[in-house]
């Protein structure tokens, strides 16, 4: 999986937030290994994480990137959603669940889900079933990614795990300030939001 980009975040305070102190139940949790560019030009490097602290790595090796690389990436991910978008991949079967994790707060999981949209490459998980990744976590808001097939999956790209971050806001929250679910697909995999210790 190759990945190049990540748009910035602002920052801000958050309170009255009930954080989950426990491991998702029947789902192990791993952390993230990403393919990076920090140039647009280049070999990739690896680094370990969520996207936050990829972002303040790649920040660190060029301090120019949210400039240089992060933009040409975002575009290029939002043509290819629209794409596929236009063949009709989304399946009737594809549902949200409300709830069932302590909240998170919805401003955070958007800002989450802005850094998604400008990571470029193809994210692979598992093999599962319940093989979990935590993408984004900041300010003690989660952005889970899920593989519940039997064997190594990879989407389309990182903007998928946004597309589904963003469904929960719009059925869970869409009128609230907190928010906590998950988005199933079709294909066996799904996107948890919730409250989470960072």
């Amino acid at each position: 999986m190759k990945t190049s980009a990540i748009a910035s975040i602002a920052t801000a305070i958050m309170a009255g937030l009930t954080i989950a102190s426990e491991p998702i139940p029947g789902y192990d949790i791993v952390e993230l290994s990403w393919e990076v560019k920090p140039y647009l030009t280049g070999d990739s490097i690896t680094l370990n994480g969520t996207i936050e602290q990829v972002h303040a790595q790649l920040l660190e090796i060029n301090p120019n990137y949210d400039t240089e690389v992060a933009p040409v990436v975002a575009e290029a991910a939002l043509a290819e959603s629209k794409q596929i978008a236009r063949r009709g991949v989304i399946s009737k079967r594809d549902h949200t669940i409300c709830g069932h994790f302590s909240s998170a707060n919805k401003g955070r999981i958007q800002q989450g889900i802005d850094y998604l949209w400008g990571v470029g490459g193809r994210p692979g998980n598992g093999p599962g079933p319940g093989a979990c990744g935590r993408v984004s976590c900041s300010y003690n808001s989660a952005i889970y990614w899920c593989n519940d097939n039997s064997y190594f999956y990879q989407l389309n790209g990182y903007w998928e795990i946004a597309n589904g971050a963003g469904q929960v806001i719009n059925d869970c929250a869409s009128g609230a300030s907190w928010v906590s679910g998950q988005r199933f697909y079709n294909a066996n995999w799904n996107v948890i939001v919730r409250g989470d210790n960072c």
